[in-house]
């Protein structure tokens, strides 16, 4: 009895160990470095020229792949001869950006008046939510500012060129690692980016930790079940009792894992969809010998 007890042990110890060196090399391939604190830094010959510049910040406050939506807040500093009090332009600035709520894609500002903008959406324009937790989501984000000549007033001709810009990027959207990579067409005076956002890497371990443990309850069902099959014995009610909780309890299990999708996803293909089909399968066998068994009391 107990070399067999051993035997089970090793057994077990053997599958736990299998099933953390899985975790871990899933972990590893799918693993991203997000880059979201890191500024832009424009090459020497497209450094921006020293009479002045505006400086936008980007800060991403949520990602919505469902909707395809990424949405951020945009911040200005003017400096130079832009620059009439720290969010204040010195003349009319016309910023074009391909956010999806921004009418005729322009945001005009006058001048004398803050440099304020509402909550700015891009669209996700790549990457596929079914591939959760593993999906990667990317928005381009594409920003030009251009003076506008104010009535009555004159200006040298470089202040009618396009501003010059300088781009700084934050991201702490919880559940996402979110970076940014500015593209070949990206320079000093237009700002063109991908924004890419993954899921963090605690939201992929916490899926993959869902996924053993329904993989784990549904085998110890299924042998719970073959066990009982195989003894002729009568099973107790409370074994029919726990197979069918479990039965329910597993679509809260998978819906628990944090930003999860509508069933569909690839977690649900690696452990739901089997798993209910075993706990079901675990749950007849039980529920076939218990009606089989079972006799009722003959009444004296």
């Amino acid at each position: 009895m107990q070399t067999v007890n051993k035997s089970n042990i090793k057994k077990i110890l053997i599958l736990i160990c299998s099933l953390a060196v899985s975790l871990a090399i899933i972990l590893s391939i799918y693993s991203h470095n997000a880059n979201a604190q890191e500024p832009y830094s424009p090459s020497p010959d497209t450094a921006v020229a020293p009479k002045g510049l505006v400086e936008v910040k980007m800060t991403v406050i949520g990602v919505d792949p469902i909707k395809n939506e990424l949405e951020t807040r945009l911040q200005f500093e003017l400096k130079g001869i832009y620059k009439k009090g720290p969010t204040y332009p010195a003349q009319d600035l016309l910023m074009t950006v391909n956010g999806a709520n921004v009418e005729d894609s322009e945001i005009s500002f006058k001048e004398g008046k803050p440099m304020i903008v509402p909550a700015l959406k891009f669209n996700l324009v790549k990457g596929k939510i079914n591939n959760y937790p593993f999906d990667t989501h990317i928005a381009k984000v594409a920003i030009s500012i251009d003076p506008l000549a104010s009535i009555g007033k004159q200006f040298a001709p470089f202040q009618l060129n396009p501003v010059p810009l300088e781009f700084k990027f934050n991201a702490d959207v919880p559940g996402f690692d979110i970076s940014y990579k500015p593209m070949e067409e990206n320079s000093s005076i237009f700002i063109y980016i991908d924004v890419s956002a993954t899921r963090s890497i605690p939201v992929k371990f916490f899926s993959l930790v869902i996924i053993v443990i329904m993989w784990v309850l549904s085998i110890m069902a299924l042998l719970l079940a073959l066990k009982v099959m195989k003894s002729g014995k009568l099973p107790e009610v409370g074994m029919l009792s726990w197979t069918g909780v479990m039965l329910f309890a597993f679509p809260g299990i998978r819906n628990s894992q944090p930003g999860v999708p509508p069933v569909g996803t690839a977690s649900d293909f690696l452990s739901f969809f089997w798993t209910e089909m075993i706990v079901v399968v675990a749950l007849v066998i039980i529920g076939s010998c218990w009606l089989k068994r079972y006799h009722p009391p003959l009444d004296d």
